[in-house]
């Protein structure tokens, strides 16, 4: 193993639980990249001895006298960090033999990027499979986290110049991050699914099923919405004056000039889903049809579970002549929003 400096850090937080081995195991199966792996003995004193290797990577572990809570283990990793990516992956979690791989591709495709995010496969114990994570997107962010750790990239830079977990968060510190990222770093999302995240494993209770704790999981959420609540507003007092005059222009078919405050909006919030929505529809005026079914595909993709929005995109469809994908998605208009008279007036349309 050479002393060079690694091409990504892994950290896994540990509470040396049984699924540990199963976790590293997945570590060492990884190719086509040049790892370390920084297990942070969250669990204190009583964690047990490594070995110097993982697979064919350097292993290290970093010990502690005293128990860790989530994010003080993540920021020891941090701290102890050589490589030029960074990433993480729990002990009751596991990644694909190409996952550090692909992502590290995806970075040197990308190099504007500093922070790149890809799906996460959300695996319950009864067998349900769910893609989690979607396109980047500021003003989702601020609302929810859809972004896991250990299905991004993150790039060492922005540790050295601040990036930290904020250790008076018991839960929810993964979100908190990433917010803290945004404020400064250029996401990049590829369409990789080559994390497997036992979602309702563990006891944090910010998972899903056993491991959701609703009363914890709303208290923190709050915590972050007042934290992070100046920086969303400012960032809506600068992009919804832009989106007026946009629809004020369109109104009045001048579409380019809405077009381009659009983009201004777009500059400032990496795709604002009410700015992309605006652009389709003024895109599809200019009957533009198949580059208004674009970009509002990806106002759907940001926004998943807004109703207005997926009808809008089944209306494009339409427009398009996709009769398959406009009956699909109107019927998934009409599931999120039961009462939305459109989405049932469309869905008896299409039959």
């Amino acid at each position: 193993m050479s002393d060079a400096v690694p091409d990504v850090s892994v950290i896994v937080r540990s509470m040396a639980r049984p699924t540990l081995d199963a976790a590293l195991a997945s570590l060492a199966d990884q190719r086509d990249a040049v790892i370390e792996v920084l297990v942070v003995a969250a669990i204190g004193a009583s964690h047990p001895a490594l070995a110097a290797s993982c697979g064919p990577h350097r292993l290290r572990l970093l010990e502690s006298g005293a128990g860790l809570h989530r994010s003080a283990a993540a920021n020891a990793g941090l701290d102890a960090a050589r490589g030029e990516w960074i990433t993480f992956l729990d002990d009751d979690d596991r990644f694909e033999p190409d996952h550090v791989g692909d992502l590290l591709r995806a970075a040197r495709a990308a190099p504007a990027a500093n922070v790149i995010t890809s799906y996460a496969k959300a695996v319950h114990r009864e067998g349900e499979v769910a893609m989690v994570g979607q396109p980047f997107s500021l003003t989702q962010l601020y609302e929810r986290n859809f972004i896991h750790l250990s299905s991004a990239l993150v790039s060492r830079s922005l540790v050295t110049q601040g990036m930290r977990f904020d250790q008076s968060l018991d839960v929810l510190e993964d979100w908190d991050f990433m917010l803290q990222l945004a404020q400064r770093a250029t996401f990049h999302f590829v369409p990789l699914a080559s994390f497997v995240w036992n979602a309702d494993a563990g006891d944090s209770g910010a998972g899903r099923g056993v491991n959701h704790d609703p009363a914890k999981f709303a208290t923190h959420r709050d915590r972050i919405y007042a934290k992070w609540g100046a920086a969303h507003d400012a960032l809506i007092a600068r992009t919804q004056p832009l989106l007026e005059r946009a629809l004020d222009a369109a109104r009045q078919r001048r579409f380019d000039e809405a077009l381009a405050r659009c983009e201004e909006a777009l500059a400032l919030s990496a795709n604002d889903p009410w700015a992309l929505n605006l652009q389709a529809m003024v895109l599809n005026r200019q009957d533009r049809i198949e580059e208004a079914r674009r970009v509002q595909a990806l106002a759907v993709a940001v926004r998943p579970l807004d109703a207005s929005f997926v009808y809008n995109l089944a209306q494009l469809d339409r427009a398009a002549g996709d009769l398959e994908s406009a009956r699909r998605n109107a019927r998934k208009a009409g599931e999120l929003a039961p009462d939305f008279a459109p989405a049932r007036a469309l869905i008896d349309q299409l039959g």
